[in-house]
């Protein structure tokens, strides 16, 4: 006997916004040959469905199993529903406004496949600064409201080109649904500007680089605000940077491209390797070795630990691929 036909509303709830959720719903229910919709709300992500009740059961299994890395299911509640959506295949519908009562997925560091293209001479975001896709780049500090979608996120004044537009739409592209997908021809640039708010010349990034080297003191644009940035091995820059800040005593973190770059100035534990590589990028203490003040002069005066962290968003890591002298690919890393 044919198995039973169903329609259900489907109701998630958790971190399932500006995680990639509606993208990863749909391709499931494609893939079972369900009919329906999907769509995020001020709650969460709300599921109209139907088909087989087998294949509707898996749809909900397998949301809760194989929900995207960056998303957080908090729960799933299904009940019957009266509205069939049978034959009309399954889509992303816009989404519904109300009272924000839902979580929004935090800010992650860019992902590999990004930094390929970043990278990649022949590729159109080659040392694009606001490169990001469905798995990686800023979600909660863009966001101006809920539920997460272009319109409410500081990307609304650039609207998507269009080959940003049909990799928007295509389905099996990584940036399908992207809500923050841009690329230089229609998002955001970057600029450097001097001490008196004035546009300097030139590459922002290799001017950047070069005030860096000569002992200057630069704010880095990061996700949510800026950076005091200064050369760590410089202790002219040190000193005045912990000046300016009012800062006598508390220690500096250093900021270095890869985990093994951290070798010459701290010793590296079991698993502290990966911890570094975290996708929130958080700044871990790591044991000094003896050389490191001398190193890293007036960076952490006095303590036997010292902070580290890896870049994460594309203008810290473009800062170092302009020290690496532009190498194409990323095995640099």
């Amino acid at each position: 006997m044919a198995d039973s036909i169903i329609s259900q509303s489907i109701r998630v709830s958790g971190v399932v916004q500006g995680v990639g959720f509606r993208p990863f719903v749909w391709r499931l229910a494609r893939e079972l040959g369900l009919d329906g919709w999907v769509r995020n709300d001020s709650r969460g992500v709300e599921i109209e469905v139907s088909g087989a009740a087998e294949q509707v059961r898996s749809l909900i299994e397998r949301i809760e199993r194989e929900a995207p890395p960056l998303a957080r299911v908090n729960s799933i509640v299904a009940r019957d529903t009266t509205r069939e959506t049978k034959g009309g295949g399954f889509v992303i519908i816009d989404s519904r406004s109300g009272r924000a009562a839902t979580m929004l997925g935090h800010d992650t560091a860019i992902c590999r496949d990004c930094l390929g293209e970043m990278f990649d001479p022949g590729n159109r975001r080659w040392r694009y600064a606001f490169t990001n896709c469905t798995n990686c780049g800023p979600r909660y500090t863009i966001s101006r409201g809920l539920p997460y979608d272009r319109v409410r996120t500081s990307l609304k004044p650039f609207p998507m080109c269009a080959r940003c537009q049909g990799e928007y739409r295509q389905p099996n592209d990584r940036r399908f649904h992207a809500e923050a997908s841009c690329c230089p021809k229609c998002g955001p640039q970057l600029f450097l500007l001097d001490g008196e708010g004035h546009r300097l010349p030139g590459d922002p990034i290799a001017g950047t680089l070069d005030l860096l080297k000569a002992g200057k003191i630069v704010a880095i644009k990061g996700l949510g605000g800026f950076h005091l940035a200064c050369d760590a091995r410089n202790a002219v820059a040190v000193a005045v940077l912990r000046e300016r800040k009012q800062r006598d005593e508390k220690p500096f973190v250093v900021m270095l491209a890869n985990a093994p770059s951290a070798a010459p100035f701290v010793q590296m534990g079991v698993g502290e390797p990966g911890l570094l590589t975290l996708g929130t990028r958080p700044a871990i203490l790591l044991r000094k070795r003896s050389t490191s003040d001398s190193n890293l002069p007036g960076v952490a005066p006095g303590l036997a630990w010292l902070g580290v962290m890896l870049p994460y968003t594309p203008i810290q890591f473009l800062l170092f691929h302009e020290a690496a002298k532009r190498p194409p690919g990323i095995g640099w890393l």
